[in-house]
């Protein structure tokens, strides 16, 4: 979802959604329920989830380049350098953050400000969406909180993460390309999890999780990835700005190796497709990623994450 929700006029038909969302609600059949869902969407974080927020030692965040490029990054660092100032303020402290300075991020917020936050908790599958403004001074990040929303916990796979060490430790190998590897389509088909950036037809943008069981993500060529759709909330956030904007942004972590793949790309949404293996859990919807530039960086060598288990909701 972009930032459309705030202090809309009480005559808008969409009530909380853009133009898209509304679209693949009424396609799919879910209007009612997403109407009810949406009443949980606000221009402020919940006074409830501001310790959530300070306790996160990351944060996924999406970003857009000049070129309108989508990106989308994890910022990580000791637990209190995400500091929610109150209901409508995020700050990052700058200093305080281990992850690489080639991120593509930092160059773009100095060009583009709008941000898609999701602050996940990966160990007790609890997230948070919020969408915004930055600014920035010297040692932090501020962030204008446009739309704030909870998510639901399905089909995230349980890590804990320990940060030990600081951006010091960084190494700064970073290779960028057009086509995937050999070596980039086996890291994506052992992946069970993956984060998505997305933007409304306004550049409002977004950021979501997903996850399923290792091989859940496609590789259909060097340059194509194909992703089912799983039942969710009805919400269609990112279907949604795919339907209004085409430009994603997919992140993968290799949380053995603290690498990150950043893909920038553009998303065709699957309608309809015969599903007899149930791959979409009955939804019979895929989506395409079409990639068209890849940055692939040794970015957390001073994190540790430990594998719990996989979600519950996972498909075979």
């Amino acid at each position: 979802m972009g930032n459309s929700l705030v202090k809309q006029d009480d005559s808008c038909c969409n009530g909380p959604y853009h133009e898209g969302e509304s679209a693949v609600q009424k396609r799919v059949g879910v209007e009612q329920i997403a109407e009810r869902t949406g009443r949980v969407i606000t221009d402020r974080i919940p006074s409830g989830a501001l310790k959530f927020v300070d306790k996160q030692p990351m944060v996924i965040i999406s970003s857009q380049d000049d070129e309108a490029n989508i990106w989308t990054s994890m910022l990580a660092g000791k637990a209190g350098f995400l500091t929610s100032v109150d209901e409508q303020n995020v700050k990052i402290h700058l200093p305080a953050i281990v992850s690489s300075k080639l991120d593509p991020f930092w160059e773009n917020i100095r060009k583009c400000p709008k941000v898609g936050m999701l602050f996940i908790e990966l160990a007790t599958r609890r997230r948070l969406r919020v969408n915004g403004i930055v600014s920035i001074s010297d040692e932090n990040i501020h962030v204008s909180v446009e739309q704030a929303y909870p998510n639901c916990p399905k089909y995230i796979q349980r890590r804990e993460i320990e940060v030990v060490g600081t951006n010091g430790s960084l190494s700064d190998t970073k290779t960028t390309g057009t086509s995937l590897t050999n070596d980039l389509k086996s890291w994506i088909e052992k992946s069970d999890t993956f984060f998505v950036g997305s933007t409304d037809s306004k550049d409002n943008l977004d950021a979501s999780h997903r996850g399923g069981s290792p091989g859940f993500v496609e590789i259909v060529d060097n340059n194509t990835l194909k992703i089912p759709d799983y039942p969710g909330n009805n919400m269609f956030n990112t279907l949604g700005n795919f339907v209004s904007n085409s430009k994603a942004g997919l992140l993968f972590v290799d949380f053995k190796e603290g690498k990150t793949l950043q893909l920038a790309g553009e998303a065709n949404i699957v309608w309809h497709e015969e599903d007899a293996e149930e791959i979409t859990g009955g939804t019979m919807r895929f989506w395409k990623f079409v990639v068209s530039k890849w940055v692939q960086i040794d970015s957390f060598s001073g994190i540790n994450w430990k594998f719990v288990d996989y979600s519950p909701f996972n498909l075979e």
